[in-house]
C-alpha cells in the first residue's frame, strides 16, 4: 500500500471527512498530485483543507495546475498565492477566509498556526471555525504517517 493509500485510509478512518464530495475532491487532488515533485505533507495538508468545498477546491486545483506546468519542485509559488489570498481577505473584511487562507499559508510553509483567532472566530463563524478545528485533526493525522517517500 502506497503513501496516498495509507493517508485516506487513515483519514477516513477517524471519519475526518465531511462528506463524500470532500472525500471525493481529496481523492482526486491526491491522486492527480501524489507524484509532482513539490508534493508534501504540508501540500496533503492543504489538499484537505482545499477539498471542504468547490470553492476552494478550484482555487486549489488553479494553483496546482500552475505549478505542475511550470515544473515547480517546491511550494513556494502556493504560499505566495495563498499570502495574497489572505491579504485580500484581510482588506475586504473577510476575517474568518482571512484566517482559512492563513492555516493554508502555515501548512505550505510547515510553520505553527495561531489557534488564539479560533475563540474569536467561533463567535463570528462557526462554521469556519469548525473546518479550521477539523483540517487540524487531519494535519496531525497526516503528520503521524511515515514519510512519503
Amino acid at each position: 500500500m502506497n503513501w496516498a493509500d495509507k493517508c485516506m485510509m487513515e483519514l477516513t478512518h477517524r471519519n475526518l471527512f465531511e462528506d463524500d464530495g470532500h472525500r471525493s475532491r481529496f481523492r482526486e487532488l491526491l491522486d492527480c498530485y501524489f507524484d509532482a515533485p513539490f508534493f508534501s505533507k504540508g501540500l496533503c495538508k492543504c489538499m484537505f483543507l482545499g477539498a471542504w468545498d468547490n470553492v476552494h477546491f478550484a482555487q486549489l486545483l488553479d494553483i496546482l495546475n500552475s505549478m505542475t506546468i511550470e515544473r515547480s519542485r517546491h511550494l513556494a509559488p502556493m504560499a505566495d498565492n495563498g499570502m495574497v489570498l489572505e491579504k485580500n481577505a484581510e482588506e475586504g473584511g473577510m476575517e474568518s477566509e482571512a484566517a482559512v487562507m492563513n492555516l493554508a499559508v502555515c501548512f505550505t510553509t510547515d510553520t505553527p498556526f495561531d489557534r488564539s483567532c479560533l475563540d474569536d472566530l467561533e463567535i463570528i463563524d462557526p462554521e469556519r471555525a469548525y473546518i479550521i478545528k477539523r483540517a487540524l485533526l487531519a494535519a496531525q493525522c497526516i503528520d503521524d504517517l511515515p514519510k512519503i517517500r
